[in-house]
Formats: C-alpha cells, sequence, structure tokens
C-alpha cells in the first residue's frame, strides 16, 4: 500500500517534483519515469524556481476517474496552502498542456495506457512477455508522444514513430519528416534504453532505410506493408495555438455554490480589478485566468479553480481549456499581458518576450508558443516570431518554405491583426535572416553562439553521433 507523501516536504528543493495520485493518496513519481503519464490516472507536478516561487500543475489523464480528479486538486491546494497561498495553479488536461508544463520535458512527454495498476508493478523481469509498443510523434518543439495501435495503418510518412520491442528500440523517420522530429524520435528513444532499460537495450535508427529493415516491418504485415503507408496527415496545427476572439474581464462569485457572473464592459484593465472580489479573465488563445483578491472568501480561495472549471461550462468553452489560478499581489506576465491598462512599471519589470513557430502556408495561420526559449528553438526550416510586445521580430529560417520566406512580413501583419495582447499602436515589425540577427535580436536569448547555425552543427547525423556514439 503506498504511503501518503507529506504535502508539507514538498516544493523544499529547487527543480521539478512529480507526484500520482493513488488510491487518494500522493505517490512520488520516479526520476527516471518524468515525463510518462498515464492515460488513466491524474498528477500534480511542481516546479521551484527558488524557495517561495513555484508552479503547481495538476495533470488530468483523459481516462482518469473522478476522484482522482478530485483529490489531484485537494492536493495541489493542500501545497498551496503551505506555501502561502503564492502560487500560481495549472489545470491540464492530456492532449491540451500548456507551453510552460512542456518546458519541463526537452525530450517531450509520453502518454502510456492504463492507469495505476499498471504501473510501477515489481516484476523479476519487465521485459519478459514483452508487449511492443508503437509510440506516435505530434509537434516539432513541443513534443507529446503518445501511444496508438501497432498496426500499418497508425504509420504515416510525414511523422516519426518509435517502436519499443523491449531490448531492441526503433526509430522510424519516413521520408517526409522534419529535421527537428528526427532528432525529438532519437532523444525518446535513448531515454528509453537508458532509464527503462538502464541501456540494455540497442537503438536502431531508419532513416533513408525506412523501407528496407525487415525486423521492424515484421510487426506490420512484412516489408511489402512499406509501400501501402499513408501519406503525410499535416494535421500539426490541431495542437496549435489558433488566435481568435476578444479578451473579456469578468466578476464571479461562487460563495453559496451557484455561480454567479458578470460581463465587464470594455478593455480589460487593472483598476476593475476589486481586493475583495474574484475575477475571471477569458484569454481566449491564452486560456482563462481566475484572479483572486486578497479579500476574497476562504471558499473563493480554495474553490479558485473549481470556479474556472464552473464557467467553461457557463461559457460552452471546450473542457480542455487551460485554467490558471493568480493571487493579487502575485501576478504573473502571462496574466498581466492581457490588461490594457496595467502598471506601467511592473509590467515593464515582468515582462517575457514570447517566441513562437509560425506558419502561414495554409493561408490559416497557426502558431506555436515555446515557453523559456533558448537559440536552439530557432530551426532553420521554419518562419519565427519573436514578440517583445511593442516590437515583433520575424525570424527567418535558411531552410524555410520559400513561400513562408516570402510572405513573412504579411505572417508578422496577420499576426499582429489578429493577436488580443493589448500594445502601442506604432508597434513595429522587423525581419531578421538566419546568421544576420542583430544584437537586439541576440539580448532577448539568455545566450548566444554565431557558431550554432553553421552547416552541420545541428544536422540530424551530428546529433545522432553525439547521441549513440
Amino acid at each position: 500500500m503506498s504511503q501518503d507523501v507529506d504535502t508539507s516536504q514538498i516544493g523544499q528543493k529547487d527543480g521539478l517534483e512529480i507526484y500520482r495520485i493513488n488510491k487518494f493518496k500522493l505517490e512520488e513519481v520516479p526520476k527516471e519515469d518524468y515525463g510518462q503519464f498515464y492515460s488513466g490516472d491524474s498528477y500534480v507536478v511542481l516546479y521551484t524556481k527558488y524557495k517561495g516561487a513555484c508552479n503547481i500543475h495538476f495533470w488530468l489523464g483523459e481516462k482518469t476517474s473522478i476522484d482522482e480528479m478530485g483529490t489531484a486538486a485537494i492536493k495541489s491546494q493542500q501545497i498551496d496552502e503551505f506555501h502561502g497561498g503564492m502560487p500560481v495553479q495549472y489545470r491540464e488536461v492530456q492532449f491540451h498542456e500548456s507551453p510552460l508544463f512542456l518546458s519541463y520535458f526537452p525530450n517531450g512527454i509520453r502518454y502510456l495506457d492504463g492507469g495505476v495498476e499498471s504501473g510501477y508493478n515489481i516484476v523479476e523481469d519487465p521485459l519478459k512477455d514483452f508487449k511492443p509498443r508503437l509510440y506516435h510523434c505530434k509537434g516539432k518543439r513541443n513534443v507529446r508522444w503518445y501511444q496508438v495501435e501497432c498496426k500499418k495503418e497508425s504509420l504515416n510518412l510525414g511523422d516519426v514513430f518509435v517502436l519499443d520491442l523491449g531490448r531492441t528500440v526503433y526509430v522510424w523517420m519516413p521520408p517526409a519528416s522534419g529535421r527537428l522530429e528526427k532528432i525529438k524520435g532519437m532523444m525518446c528513444a535513448k531515454e528509453i534504453a537508458d532509464k527503462e532499460r538502464h541501456g540494455e537495450a540497442q537503438v536502431k535508427i531508419l532513416d533513408s532505410d525506412w523501407d528496407k529493415d525487415e525486423e521492424f516491418w515484421s510487426h506490420f504485415g512484412g516489408l511489402s506493408s512499406a509501400k501501402n503507408v499513408k501519406r503525410a496527415m499535416n494535421d500539426d496545427q490541431d495542437y496549435w495555438r489558433k488566435i481568435s476572439d476578444k479578451v473579456t474581464l469578468y466578476k464571479v462569485s461562487d460563495e453559496s455554490g451557484d455561480m454567479k457572473v458578470m460581463k465587464i464592459q470594455g478593455p480589460a484593465k487593472q483598476t476593475e480589478l476589486n481586493t475583495k472580489d474574484a475575477f475571471i479573465l477569458d484569454a481566449a488563445t491564452g486560456g482563462i485566468f481566475v484572479w483572486i483578491g486578497k479579500e476574497c472568501s476562504a471558499i473563493e480561495r480554495i474553490s479558485a479553480l473549481q470556479m474556472g472549471e464552473k464557467f467553461l461550462k457557463l461559457q460552452m468553452l471546450p473542457p480542455w481549456t487551460q485554467v490558471t489560478r493568480v493571487m493579487e499581489g502575485a501576478e504573473t506576465m502571462s496574466f498581466m499581458q492581457w490588461f490594457e491598462e496595467w502598471d506601467e512599471e511592473k509590467q515593464r519589470k515582468c515582462f517575457v518576450p514570447q517566441l513562437f513557430q509560425v506558419s502561414n502556408a495554409s493561408g490559416k495561420l497557426v502558431i506555436e508558443e515555446i515557453a523559456n526559449f533558448t537559440q536552439e528553438n530557432l530551426d532553420g526550416d521554419d518562419v519565427m516570431i519573436l514578440d517583445a510586445l511593442h516590437s515583433i521580430y520575424v525570424w527567418v529560417g535558411a531552410g524555410a518554405d520559400p513561400k513562408e520566406k516570402e510572405g513573412a512580413q504579411e505572417t508578422a501583419k496577420k499576426y499582429l491583426k489578429q493577436d488580443t495582447h493589448p500594445r502601442h499602436k506604432d508597434t513595429t515589425i522587423e525581419t531578421i535572416y538566419q546568421g544576420k540577427e542583430t544584437p537586439t535580436f541576440k539580448k532577448f536569448f539568455p545566450k548566444w553562439d554565431d557558431q550554432l547555425f553553421q552547416s552541420g552543427n545541428r544536422s540530424v547525423e551530428k546529433m545522432r553521433k553525439l547521441l549513440f556514439h
């Protein structure tokens, strides 16, 4: 029987901590299993920057039970109270995690079938009677690995797949898959081999020989099946943020259990927030934020995220919409940025530029935010937008699609037109080409290496050698 973790001991050290809900208790997840999430379970994930500054995420699997969901919320609240009620709380739903949550896992997150009953069981030989597992890679930077049926119909020529056979782990990289997906696939396979198999599994990379390996294809009906694999799906945009709608502020009350919502007319302003009340900011594509004033009732302080969930139902918003709780006096930039008026000094000090991968090839602008970004996130195959609030930088990779290169300025204008952030009307747009970055642009990154973009430095082959030789 699992021992419940003392919530007062959580968040006492810097870095990442992950706990899984098991029979109404918190069960610590071993570090070697970080990044793996069972679809039938709920988790509490804590990231501590330094003592007193932490983010609490509770993650809800697609098939988790109502009891586990409730326990995850209660445990998150207990941790929050121990830290003085100041941490930022996030509700994460499988397949729709926030960029911040995904940034904790550089190699991506992996979804596993089943739940607490199927995980962490101690057996003499974990590879005895091992059943093959096939993982599908979705996303280029915010990567999700989810388990799919091990059959030919699950494959497509545009995405990377990992076939886990226990003692052998294949990375299948078909011709239409991209450089970043291939690198992430190799990193995922290495993680399985090193952490789960303790270095005893062999990793095999199928790149130019994607249609020639007999052992791999024996699990999909034989070599002849390679000729019938479907073409690229091109549906990554389902995982990308879509820009639409306007930001709206609501005053809310839920003390009686019957939620009352009053819309605040006009653009969101800091002066509308009252310390005695709770407010919900509907940031459209940015999710919803529940703001709790310092003089709110104890019930409203404790049930902030539940209020957010009720609001989703009232407004008929998707149940997976991001819900974040912020406390008065501890507002994050991700919250303040949506207000037309906010204390300028505080906003200026807190402002954090945002980096997005953008695509306008289909005529519909789709973007993917990269949280905690570095220079490594700039990929030569893409067009990126660095949003510095009153300056927009369009970074054009050397190998980007010719149409997207040509339309970079128009893409930035479209981004500005559809974006809901309050900003100056004279916001500037500047195009930056790979290898010709300006000193001002470079300053937005934690560090900058002029040699990074040199030919071959970040090739799939070089990464393969670094990882496996």
